[in-house]
């Protein structure tokens, strides 16, 4: 008889992070987490809203593991939510693949940056990310997903494994936007990357996107040509893509956020 193969151990982590508005200030109303998912609340600088920082202790995340976040933030509430650095998915041992989802609320006259850092996917990992975002009216969103495609200081290409990027926009329950990527088998010039191994899509959703759109299209005038752009209005969600190398695509990123959100991206974008 052969002996079966062991189980190996993997992470099913959840964090959630809620912000409501007392005493006219916004204040956090409401933590979970389950490692490896962790919440830390670095002091922000004067005058700026409060920042949660999230992170995974296990330092990456490889097939079977699951990680669920939520953030909301309640009426007349401002917060920005990052990342500690960039999250790392291992190449897969099998066929199963890293679920991440993640849930996001915006409330009437709330505003909220979620801001992650880029998503190294290495060469044979398999990750599906889902990620929801519900916008009410008079509320507004600014959020970014950079995926880099191998270890780039390494040389290392994304060739083989899976990678499902999908995004839905709800603007008071009523679905505006969704929009999927998807590559697998020869990557990734075959999927019009050329030889990118970097793209970053940012949305905005507010009630009066057509400002918010020139002042994109402005910003990106500013990005150099080795760096592919393009932004548009769907249904007054903003979308702006950025494709290159992914050093090129970063130091464009971090001005380009900067610029659109009026103040420089939170301290862990530049430790």
């Amino acid at each position: 008889m052969e002996a079966s193969a062991p189980l190996l151990q993997r992470a099913d982590g959840a964090a959630r992070v809620s912000f409501a508005r007392r005493d006219g200030v916004t204040r956090l109303a409401d933590l979970y987490q389950r490692d490896p998912a962790r919440v830390l609340f670095p002091d922000p600088d004067p005058g700026q809203p409060p920042e949660a920082v999230v992170l995974t202790t296990s330092g990456g995340l490889t097939d079977g593991d699951r990680v669920a976040l939520e953030i909301e933030t309640g009426p007349e509430t401002e917060a920005v939510v990052t990342t500690q650095a960039a999250e790392k998915i291992y190449r897969a041992a099998g066929l199963r693949h890293v679920a991440i989802d993640v849930v996001v609320r915006v409330a009437t006259g709330a505003q909220l940056d979620w801001l992650p850092q880029e998503t190294i996917v290495f060469d044979g990992a398999r990750v599906k990310r889902r990620t929801v975002a519900d916008v009410e009216v008079g509320g507004r969103l600014l959020a970014c997903e950079a995926v880099v495609l191998g270890r780039a200081w390494s040389g290392e290409r994304f060739r083989r494994g899976l990678l499902l990027d999908r995004w839905t926009v709800r603007r008071s329950g009523r679905e505006i936007w969704t929009d999927a990527l998807r590559l697998e088998g020869d990557m990734p010039g075959a999927a019009g990357f050329g030889a990118a191994n970097a793209l970053a899509t940012v949305i905005g959703v507010c009630d009066a996107p057509q400002p918010e759109l020139e002042h994109a299209r402005a910003l990106l005038t500013a990005v150099p040509a080795e760096v592919r752009t393009g932004v548009t209005s769907v249904n007054s969600v903003i979308v702006a893509r950025l494709l290159g190398e992914a050093g090129a695509v970063r130091r464009a990123l971090v001005p380009f956020l900067s610029g659109w959100r009026g103040r420089k991206l939170p301290r862990v974008w530049h430790t």
